[in-house]
């Protein structure tokens, strides 16, 4: 999968290199020119060979920079390309995914691993290819002014192979490995920060110190043996190069004295010598930085080739007026565990109805599978007769407003945590009257900048209960026809429940929507008009709080236990 292109603009870049790198290997013949004077005067021809030296140098450097600005500005075009296409496919993936991912390791891959993809291609590919061309042009004229003594300096590929080669394999284990490290570490402290405070209630700092010590010391050990081949490759190339140049320079000394050489020449060879140090270094590397490329690659790929959401169907033309939602023998397992099982629910417009029973009785799984989170396995979702997998995914939760138990609120301000997801512009007086519902009118007022007062990460700057208030304030400006509330008042007190349900009411009487209400709570579901009753995967019973009370010996028990629990 290619990832990363090799474009028309980076092309440019890497032949501007190319001029720059050959314009260089003219230097070394006008240094011979002068060592081989005579005796130094300002000769014509030693003014012009001067001339064209400065104008080499000043070209190299304009033709560098110009070079570098292309190479590293197209790399980082394609890098800001391949994130959003990244962040495109992450928030298609289904919720299945991210529940078998860890945050940080996502991040990891759209942070970390791109950036290895653009080393290797503004690095990596640009140094290779120039490189590739400076030594075979610097091989060809140093064979044009003596090829004896251009054999001898050619030992440098076989030596720097026998270091480079070896290591390197090892080195790109290492490199591999390093990557998932990093991503393991950065899932880990991610985590560990996003949940600090439950950390610190639960007086966990030394666990959750520990859990990271390991990750950080994974990585130290890696880099580690990293280092030690680094330090091994550097001393050894120093080595086997100074031997070379001595060899060099004694050969070529020898061949001076005997007049078979000139001193300028072997001024000129030990330029080259220099010259194509670098470049060697930088072809010898090539395969260890593409392992760790393709490695990059690989995890980055597998993003990109998980199956997303399905996004096919269209735009379905669903009739104004009442709505009816109905679930027909609905079966559900995640991981191969039976959550749902012949699952029947219907909910109309205007109507309040409420899911009920025991935890883990499959309740917030319903909510999930009726916004199609997950699909089912079995079974019939439809809205006024039509299955709920003709509509697009966007469309059919467009249907829905949800308020969940956990803290949904983003960082950002009020208005942003109010419009989001919104499809219209919401006039502020429109933001207030639903800050005005759920009693937070009075409080964001206070607030120096008012809906644009940021709350922190996650809404760190509000209370539990103001959090919950502000997401049920958000549910309530969209256009629905059925709002969810899952546990969406747990947070909240009596009193201040009993106000914010009675404006919902209203509210589901002026959009003429449903109502579906999951809460444990009694005072929350006594006044629905139906109640499901869900108890081993599946609805038992239906009907009012009193029919039920009545009728179904395995609700009296349920009511009877929360409010034991209520009381206590």
């Amino acid at each position: 999968m290619k990832l990363l292109r090799i474009t028309p603009r980076l092309l440019g870049g890497i032949l501007l290199s190319i001029i720059a790198s050959l314009l260089n290997l003219g230097l070394p013949l006008l240094v011979r020119h002068f060592i081989n004077l005579k005796q130094f005067a300002w000769s014509g021809l030693s003014k012009k060979v001067l001339l064209l030296g400065g104008l080499i140098l000043i070209g190299n450097l304009l033709i560098s920079t110009l070079s570098d600005y292309l190479i590293s500005s197209e790399g980082d075009r394609q890098v800001r390309q391949l994130r959003l296409r990244l962040q495109k496919q992450v928030l298609r993936l289904p919720q299945k995914y991210f529940d078998q991912q860890i945050s940080g390791n996502l991040t990891s891959r759209i942070i970390n691993d791109v950036n290895v993809l653009r080393s290797f291609l503004t690095e990596t590919i640009p140094a290779t290819v120039t490189g590739s061309l400076t030594i075979l042009g610097t091989m060809l004229i140093t064979f044009s002014l003596d090829w004896k003594l251009t054999l001898l300096m050619l030992l440098v590929f076989p030596i720097d192979g026998l270091v480079t080669v070896p290591l390197g394999k090892i080195s790109e284990v290492i490199a591999d490995q390093s990557q998932s490290s990093l991503a393991a570490l950065t899932g880990v402290t991610s985590e560990s920060i996003k949940q600090i405070k439950t950390v610190k209630l639960n007086n966990a700092e030394s666990d959750v110190l520990a859990k990271n010590t390991r990750e950080i010391n994974q990585l130290f050990s890696l880099s580690l043996k990293a280092d030690r081949i680094t330090a091994m490759i550097g001393p050894l190339q120093s080595m086997l190069s100074f031997c070379l140049i001595m060899a060099v320079v004694l050969y070529g000394a020898i061949r001076v004295k005997t007049g078979s050489l000139s001193t300028g020449t072997l001024g000129a060879f030990m330029m080259y010598f220099f010259q194509i140090i670098g470049p060697i270094n930088n072809v010898a590397l090539f395969y260890s930085d593409r392992k760790q490329m393709l490695g990059a690659t690989r995890k980055i790929s597998e993003i990109i080739g998980e199956a997303a959401e399905d996004q096919a169907k269209g735009q379905q033309v669903l009739e104004q007026g009442s709505s009816l939602l109905k679930l027909d023998q609905v079966s559900f397992a995640y991981q191969d565990l039976p959550v749902l099982e012949k699952v029947n629910l219907a909910a109309r417009s205007g109507e309040k109805i409420a899911l009920v029973g025991a935890t883990g009785a499959g309740k917030s799984t319903l909510a999930n599978v009726i916004t199609r989170l997950y699909p089912l396995d079995a079974g019939r979702i439809s809205l006024n007769g039509q299955a709920s997998t003709d509509f697009s995914l966007r469309q059919w939760r467009g249907f829905f407003s949800v308020v969940l138990q956990e803290n949904t609120v983003i960082s950002g301000s009020i208005r942003d945590n109010l419009t989001l997801g919104l499809n219209r512009k919401a006039p502020d007086q429109e933001l207030w009257e639903a800050l005005a519902m759920v009693r937070l009118e009075e409080y964001v007022k206070k607030l120096p900048k008012g809906l644009d007062s940021l709350l922190g990460e996650s809404g760190a700057r509000l209370s539990g209960g103001q959090r919950q208030r502000l997401q049920i304030a958000r549910a309530c400006l969209r256009d629905f026809k059925f709002l969810i509330l899952d546990e969406a008042t747990s947070s909240l007190d009596a009193d201040t429940e009993k106000i914010i349900m009675t404006a919902l009411d209203q509210l589901r009487r002026t959009k003429n929507c449903g109502q579906i209400t999951i809460a444990h709570r009694l005072a929350t579901i006594v006044n629905s008009d139906r109640i499901y009753f869900i108890k081993n995967k599946t609805v038992i019973a239906s009907g009012s709080h009193d029919e039920l009370m009545e009728q179904v010996p395995d609700y009296r028990r349920y009511v009877h236990e929360q409010q034991v629990r209520e009381k206590s």
